[in-house]
């Protein structure tokens, strides 16, 4: 495949992003760098102009199979007054503040994946292993069209015995998505949908203002389950209730059920899954 390097938001670590450019190529991709991914502005990976026409290059080339965003951290929620129909054009890879675009992507019919960024898939180990293991389980959804069975823990009485099928599949960042509520592309359910949450670095009351922003500025009626990802490196302070426990106080009286796994987000592990399809849950099991 012909990947192209994308940075929508902060600015990158250029020996990282070479890395992984040259072990993706010793496995017989091509790999190409947007014109302006090692840009900066201030914290930024270029201006909104030098990224906008990056990524509108990307998406328009008829020569690139799908974009990979070089990483995260901030700012792609400022190319969202400059997108257009051209962004559905190829598959877009990423997470964390990419969680802009793959929710735009999603709400607009469109497909996205939600998985490690670029400068994260490298490996530098003894056992001659090129990628993550999460790098090269995302090359494979893109090259067949695989189902994945990612197993979840149920957290309330709601996911108890819980089935339920053609589930649209949203979500991504918390504090993300909570910070485009009240726009023009605020996260919207338009059907039968389940989200998924993760977040960094957040304590716990930021952590539940944004999901009771969230829950309070969409429409919970077509919100039909609530995966947690890993809340990595989240402080709990003096706080005497978990995060499951807040998460749960607000679902159950909304009987919404909750689960929880640990394969997605800035952790260990970031198993790869497509936002805007389709996907299920049985017998305890993402399947998607």
């Amino acid at each position: 495949m012909h990947f192209q390097i994308v940075a929508p938001s902060a600015c990158v670590e250029a020996d990282k992003i070479e890395l992984a450019q040259n072990q993706l190529e010793r496995l017989g991709h091509q790999v190409s760098l947007a014109e302006h991914v090692f840009a900066q502005h201030r914290y930024l990976a270029g201006t909104v102009e030098q990224r906008i026409q990056d990524l509108k290059t990307a998406c328009t080339d008829p020569n690139i199979d799908a974009i990979w965003c070089a990483r995260g951290g901030t700012g792609a929620a400022m190319l969202l007054p400059y997108l257009g129909s051209w962004i559905m054009n190829k598959p877009i890879i990423g997470y964390s503040d990419s969680t802009v675009l793959l929710n735009y992507i999603a709400m607009h019919d469109g497909a996205a994946i939600h998985a490690p960024v670029f400068q994260e898939i490298a490996c530098k180990n003894l056992h001659n292993t090129l990628l993550s293991t999460d790098a090269l389980k995302t090359i494979a959804l893109l090259h067949h069209d695989t189902v994945n069975h990612y197993p979840l823990i149920a957290l309330n009485s709601f996911a108890q015995h819980f089935e339920i099928e053609n589930l649209k599949v949203l979500g991504g960042n918390l504090t993300v998505l909570s910070t485009l509520q009240g726009t023009p592309d605020s996260l919207k359910l338009n059907q039968a949908s389940i989200l998924m949450l993760e977040d960094v670095g957040e304590p716990y009351y930021r952590i539940e203002r944004s999901f009771v922003q969230l829950l309070q500025s969409i429409d919970i009626s077509l919100l039909k389950a609530v995966v947690l990802g890993d809340f990595y490196h989240c402080p709990q302070k003096n706080v005497p209730h978990s995060l499951i426990e807040i998460f749960n106080e607000h679902l159950e009286a909304l009987q919404i059920p909750l689960y929880q796994c640990d394969w997605f987000g800035h952790g260990e592990h970031n198993r790869p899954f497509w936002l805007g399809k389709k996907g299920m849950i049985h017998h305890s099991q993402l399947i998607i």
